[in-house]
């Protein structure tokens, strides 16, 4: 784990190379009578942390001063910025108001609004002493005349607490959904509600620390929810171990963020797994700087990312394809934004969809206008249900279209049928079972599936 207080211009590279510090892929191939065939990285998995609140410690020990949660004020103007110490103090006071609401450690902390420094706070609040979190997309509580879609997912989790930042716009979902359960709000609290504030006020003891050393790599963290393509939404399980091993592993390949604390601009959502394990994991994991973007790649909203981008200068920047071809325009047609967008970026990174072609190569020509040295341009491969990376691509490729190759302690194997190939993992950070799904969808931890 790295001790970077911040991170100077060109961090993280290799500068006999004039390179970005990747480790080299090391792939064995088994191949089995059937015709299947087993990819595995002969590169042995590390050691990783018990539970995500270690590194919430470790950082507020080792970089106190260092920003770890930003967003935009309310008048838009400036930046909340919150250091390591400021979140530690702050999830140990929230954590002890949990605990002096006495909740049921088996049921979760439900957030149903957008990214904010107060969700964040509350959902590591939760996790530091072994209570999960789900998020929920905003749009289903946003939808107050219609709470059918909601109910369904909260008959699903039944949370034993909520929370949603502003009472006026999500309240009367909040209380129609008729959960017997504390409802917390950030402001405009309605009658019956819990005020945040009070719980950030709370006085932290020795209880805190006490159930911190509790949480095992077993214990719960999160339960995601799928798409619900389906059929109704299913809650992924996703355990301390199974975050905190994935992200070791993706260290392991992308050794550059180990070497410098990253700072990313981010509006991608806490209730996917993109952006709630992928990029917020990764940047707590490694000691960075998560900047809450406002912006969102729409007409009208992707004009607050650029203002943020141009004034942040971020070292990884992750999207999604539809992300890329609403930000491209800006970076052709505005130097500045396009100088201060690769000042520093040493990684690009796409996911949820293939990257077209012409996409690339336009991203591809913008970074070579303004590089020194080439930024990696990566993707990967996984699911809610692998926390998210399986494969990654941690090397430089010239074209879209390679998800890369499985990282240390992941293994795919490739079954023929018929005319394709069925891809079944394996891995200390694949799940077990869905929330209340019964043994019949529970996977022994030695099998593939």
């Amino acid at each position: 784990m790295n001790s970077a207080h911040d991170v100077p211009d060109g961090l993280g590279w290799n500068h006999a190379s004039a390179e970005l510090a990747l480790a080299t892929p090391d792939i064995e191939r088994i191949d089995a009578p059937d015709g299947s065939f087993i990819l595995r990285s002969r590169m042995p998995p590390r050691p990783h942390a018990r539970c995500i609140g270690s590194w919430l410690e470790y950082w507020s020990r080792t970089t106190p001063g260092q920003v770890f949660l930003a967003e935009r004020t309310d008048d838009g103007a400036g930046w909340r910025r919150l250091t390591y110490a400021q979140v530690r103090a702050e999830v140990g006071a929230i954590a002890q108001g949990l605990l002096d609401i006495g909740l049921a450690s088996g049921r979760p902390i439900v957030v149903l609004s957008d990214n904010s420094i107060d969700a964040a706070l509350v959902a590591l609040a939760a996790m530091h002493i072994g209570l999960p979190v789900s998020f929920i997309s905003a749009a289903y509580s946003r939808a107050a005349h219609d709470c059918s879609k909601l109910n369904a997912l909260l008959n699903v989790l039944d949370p034993g607490l909520m929370y949603a930042d502003d009472g006026e716009v999500y309240g009367k979902a909040m209380q129609a959904s008729g959960r017997q359960c504390p409802l917390v709000y950030s402001r405009n609290v309605p009658d019956g509600g819990i005020d945040l504030g009070c719980l950030r006020k709370t006085r932290e003891t020795a209880a805190i620390m006490e159930a911190h050393a509790r949480v095992m790599p077993d214990t719960h963290a999160k339960y995601l929810l799928t798409s619900g393509s389906t059929g109704i939404p299913k809650a992924v399980i996703n355990t301390h171990g199974m975050l905190c091993a994935n992200q070791e592993a993706i260290a392991q390949v992308w050794p550059f963020v180990d070497s410098a604390a990253p700072i990313v601009v981010d509006w991608l959502p806490w209730s996917h797994t993109f952006g709630g394990n992928h990029n917020f994991n990764m940047i707590l994991r490694n000691g960075g700087s998560l900047y809450i973007d406002d912006g969102r790649p729409v007409p009208g909203s992707i004009e607050k990312s650029v203002r943020n981008l141009i004034e942040l200068s971020p070292t990884l920047y992750f999207n999604v394809p539809r992300g890329f071809d609403v930000l491209l325009p800006h970076l052709e047609q505005n130097e500045t934004f396009a100088r201060h967008f690769f000042k520093n970026m040493r990684a690009i990174f796409f996911a949820g969809a293939a990257l077209p072609k012409p996409l690339w190569d336009r991203l591809k020509s913008a970074a070579e206008r303004h590089c020194d040295a080439p930024p990696l341009f990566s993707s990967a491969w996984g699911s809610t249900e692998t926390s998210p990376v399986i494969a990654s691509l941690h090397f430089h490729y010239p074209e879209p279209g390679n998800l890369g190759v499985p990282v240390p302690g992941a293994e795919i194997k490739f079954v023929p049928n018929g005319d394709k190939l069925e891809m079944r993992v394996r891995g200390q950070h694949v799940f077990r079972g869905y929330l209340h799904a019964g043994a019949s969808v529970i996977f022994p931890a030695t099998n593939t599936h």
